[in-house]
């Protein structure tokens, strides 16, 4: 009887243990059903969108010439076709950019450098670098968002050894949390979507997230869509961003986040 009692005991645990893996492999398999879902569902919206807004309306030559901004050429291409658009229709085109970017930045799709580009190239620096630094903001609140809500297990299991490293960076900077995401923001290298992705899992709120990609993102946005005024005549992703620039964003960061410290220490 003692025996049998003692593996009761000894089982309990292991049932627990089992059921408790049982269900968070569940939450784990919903919120993977859900991220495919509205996925699926934003990528025919906006496919929609671009084709009501665009290709309807475009010659067969020039819609072939419509795709995803995955490359500078396609870039260069996207710009040619849809400049006599943007001079006749400017708000379809408007609206179709702001959706492609949103899009792609709210699901760390690469491409959005090429888009800072067309920003540039088809609305001018005046009014495409505050779009894109808009459309970059909220973009990556959308992700911020979405990471929250259904991203939680799969950041940690997934990118467990990351997310405990942002963590250990992030609790070193408490105080100075904000200015310390800027930072990190202007540094060039950055793995900014899995700073997206990971933000509300290191406890970082909204309302400091979104100003440290507001600010931090802006020499970026600011240089790209600069660089899209001459956008058919660029030669490559080097001359978007020349290395004499990034070696300054490198210099302003490194210095920004090596002199919090000091800064806290002197004026404390």
């Amino acid at each position: 009887m003692e025996l049998r009692h003692r593996r009761n005991e000894n089982a309990a645990p292991e049932a627990q243990d089992a059921e408790d893996k049982s269900k968070e492999e569940i939450v784990v398999i919903h919120d993977v059903v859900m991220l495919v879902l509205i996925f699926f569902t934003s990528l025919t919206a906006v496919a929609a969108a671009i084709y009501m807004l665009i290709l309807h309306d475009l010659e067969e030559v020039e819609a072939a010439r419509i795709r995803f901004p995955t490359s500078l050429q396609v870039a260069q291409e996207l710009g040619h076709a849809l400049q006599d658009m943007t001079d006749h229709s400017p708000g379809r085109v408007l609206i179709a950019h702001g959706l492609l970017y949103l899009f792609l930045q709210s699901w760390a799709i690469p491409g959005t450098v090429f888009v800072n580009l067309l920003g540039g190239a088809l609305f001018g620096l005046a009014i495409g670098f505050p779009l894109c630094l808009f459309y970059n903001t909220l973009g990556s609140c959308f992700m911020y968002g979405l990471s929250y809500r259904y991203g939680g297990k799969l950041v940690k299991k997934y990118l467990s050894a990351r997310l405990e490293h942002m963590h250990t960076m992030i609790d070193a900077h408490r105080n100075d949390l904000t200015l310390y995401m800027i930072f990190l923001r202007i540094f060039p290298f950055s793995p900014n979507w899995f700073m997206n992705m990971s933000s509300p899992h290191v406890d970082i709120p909204l309302t400091q997230f979104a100003p440290s990609v507001a600010i931090g993102l802006t020499p970026y946005n600011f240089l790209s869509c600069k660089a899209g005024l001459i956008l058919s005549a660029l030669q490559s992703k080097s001359d978007i961003i020349d290395t004499a620039t990034t070696i300054q964003l490198i210099v302003v960061a490194v210095g920004g986040i090596v002199g919090l410290p000091m800064l806290k220490a002197r004026f404390a």
